[in-house]
């Protein structure tokens, strides 16, 4: 990432189950106040925001009820929004406008941009702790990330971490955040908010997500075409296990869907090229990928489900079945999707 431009920008996308991610897309903004759809109540909104290039920067993040398989709205949040993230309880969205060097934080009750939190150089991922009292934003450019205090929306002091940060997922007691030209990993702990020495995986980490158990992350490495599973208990990586060309995201679930205990068998969905491969986290075996008909960019998978929405190179998002191995409706989100989230339902 950071090649800007007449280039596409690679996109390094986190989702996990309850907290997804985002892609974007182009057209009129909801008007401030307007409020969400009726979709919400039900947890079915996905927000899309599109990065976009140096000389033709995207600046909004679509609004999709996944219901009625319809874009409904946008929200305008600055220059370059790169990732984003929701908070557990659905109260806010939070964008990473990595050409106004800002954390955006949107009401999600209205469509409100309610604050844009400075950070470090090009802020290329945001995640947000299960508590939904902290988010972590990777700076791509200055190699830290900045802790945001999300009960008074304030900045703290960045965290130095290794180079050009592109994701961050958080656990219980430890963040890991992807440093994708060091080819390693940088745990942060939690209490301290200080970064422990680094773990070596592939080649290029660009995405990682968290078990539903939070024992395991799994690690997408661009440049080896492999993942690295980590175990959170000792801080190691396993060696990298072949995935198949170029992962750029990936999302994990619960084996068998909302019936399944948080302790079961999951499986690391991830993207490469037009398909998503499943990797079984337990037995670290790869399974039969499946087609999803257009280039992804980013993926999320719906909270206690097996169906995902994979943004893709086209300005589609598109709903897939895992668990049939099926493509199901594509929606026109417009631009150059970068990072999808599903929103919870409101508690």
């Amino acid at each position: 990432m950071g090649q800007r431009g007449k280039f596409p920008l690679i996109v390094r996308v986190v989702a996990t189950v309850g907290i997804l991610t985002v892609t974007t897309g182009c057209g009129e903004s909801v008007p401030s106040g307007a409020g969400r759809p009726e979709a919400a109540s039900a947890g079915s909104v996905a927000f899309v925001c599109t990065l976009g290039y140096d000389d033709e920067p995207g600046r909004t993040v679509a609004v999709v009820d996944l219901a009625t398989g319809r874009r409904s709205g946008s929200v305008s949040t600055g220059s370059l929004p790169s990732s984003a993230a929701v908070t557990p309880d659905g109260r806010y969205l939070l964008v990473t406008d990595q050409g106004d060097d800002h954390l955006a934080v949107v009401d999600t009750a209205t469509d409100a941009v309610v604050a844009r939190i400075p950070t470090g150089l090009e802020p290329d991922a945001v995640a947000v702790s299960p508590s939904g009292a902290l988010a972590l934003v990777a700076n791509l450019d200055d190699d830290t990330v900045t802790p945001v205090n999300l009960r008074t929306l304030r900045a703290g002091r960045p965290i130095a971490v290794g180079a050009r940060p592109d994701a961050v997922v958080i656990g219980a007691r430890t963040a890991l955040v992807a440093d994708l030209e060091d080819n390693a990993v940088t745990p942060i702990d939690l209490a301290t908010l200080r970064a422990s020495p680094a773990i070596p995986v592939g080649v290029e980490p660009d995405a990682v997500a968290l078990s539903p158990d939070g024992t395991t992350a799994v690690v997408a490495d661009l440049g080896s075409d492999s993942v690295s599973p980590i175990d959170l208990a000792t801080l190691r990586a396993a060696a990298p296990l072949a995935i198949g060309v170029g992962p750029t995201a990936v999302a994990v679930a619960p084996a068998g869907g909302a019936s399944a205990s948080t302790t079961a068998s999951a499986v690391a969905w991830v993207a490469t090229g037009d398909t998503l491969v499943p990797f079984d986290i337990t037995s670290r075996r790869v399974g039969t990928p499946v087609p999803v008909g257009h280039l992804a960019e980013a993926l999320a998978i719906a909270p206690g489900s097996t169906t995902a929405w994979v943004a893709g190179q086209d300005a589609t998002l598109t709903e897939v079945n895992l668990a049939g191995g099926t493509t199901g409706r594509s929606i026109r989100v417009g631009g150059r999707p970068e990072a999808v989230v599903i929103a919870p339902a409101p508690r």
